[in-house]
């Protein structure tokens, strides 16, 4: 799931001046489930290379506009301070410079990276536990005892949180050069509101990506590597933990049961499973489950809420 606002803050703003922040990683066990050591091992990896894969893609920030963005912040912070129009001044010029020379290189530029995080929230739960604690946070919230719903419902996350923040170069370098002239011109407070302005089209975009789909395609991946002839009963295992981390992810509220890419997952499971016990041959099924599990996966990480 993807969401996309405005930082609509001066505050905000100049507190990007420092790297994004993000919430530190956390796991919450509540339950045993079907996975066993080495699934969880290699699921976990799973998840890992996913998350260094984001991180990796968030360092490939445009240097020069990141460069004047900075500048665009230390000029603003200045301006809160008597005396330092001059200083400002030239700050917002360098900075235009920056954008300047960016777009020459790319006049194409448009939503420039210039920040984010990724950050992970863990559950280790089962299905059977998930109904029983929301039947539960929906009779608190009947008897209006929200801060208790609240504080059960919290930890009730099994997801990767990637955040990354763009500096729109259609819009923003202009912006800048009006808040320099405003400045120029002695007209402060025109200059702080078109900056201001100019902050709050800094876009940040969330994506929520379930972990227990990730879970998922790594028990699938596991059970299609595996001696159909020597390891029926190991597959039918890991396929039952498969079936159990997509139906956790429903019940979290990261897909929905009634739609199509869920069902198509769903039924290629199932028929990998039963063509585990005949005689036709079960890659074939192995790579369309795969595939179901990719649509999903891409599906939850690109839809807007």
């Amino acid at each position: 799931m993807k969401t996309k606002k405005l930082i609509n803050s001066l505050l905000i703003g100049t507190l990007m001046i420092a790297p994004f922040v993000q919430a530190a990683n956390t796991t919450t066990e509540k339950a045993t489930n079907l996975m066993g050591k080495a699934q969880t091992e290699k699921s976990d990896q799973a998840v890992k290379q996913l998350e260094n894969e984001q991180n990796a893609l968030l360092k490939t920030v445009n240097q020069g506009v990141l460069e004047g963005y900075s500048k665009v912040l230390a000029a603003t912070e200045l301006l809160t301070k008597k005396g330092k129009e001059k200083e400002a001044i030239s700050l917002l010029q360098a900075a235009s410079g920056k954008f300047d020379v960016a777009l020459a290189a790319n006049p194409n530029l448009n939503l420039v990276p210039i920040d984010g995080g990724v950050s992970i929230s863990a559950l280790i739960t089962t299905p059977k536990l998930v109904k029983e604690e929301t039947d539960i946070v929906v009779d608190l919230l009947k008897k209006h005892k929200v801060q208790a719903a609240r504080a059960m419902i919290e930890p009730m996350k099994d997801e990767m949180v990637i955040v990354n923040v763009y500096l729109p170069m259609g819009t923003y370098p202009d912006a800048i050069k009006l808040a320099t002239k405003a400045l120029v011109e002695g007209k402060k407070e025109d200059a702080l509101l078109t900056l201001d302005t100019a902050l709050s089209t800094i876009v940040m975009e969330e994506t929520i990506v379930p972990l227990a789909i990730i879970r998922t395609e790594s028990l699938l991946i596991e059970a299609s590597a595996l001696d159909k002839n020597k390891d029926k009963a190991k597959a039918h295992e890991l396929l039952d933990a498969a079936q159990e981390q997509l139906e956790i992810a429903t019940l979290l509220g990261y897909t929905d049961k009634d739609s199509k890419a869920y069902e198509d997952m769903k039924n290629q499971i199932k028929a990998v499973k039963k063509e585990i016990d005949g005689k036709n041959v079960v890659e074939k099924m192995y790579d369309k489950a795969k595939a179901s599990i990719k649509n999903l996966i891409n599906k939850e990480k690109t839809s807007n809420n």
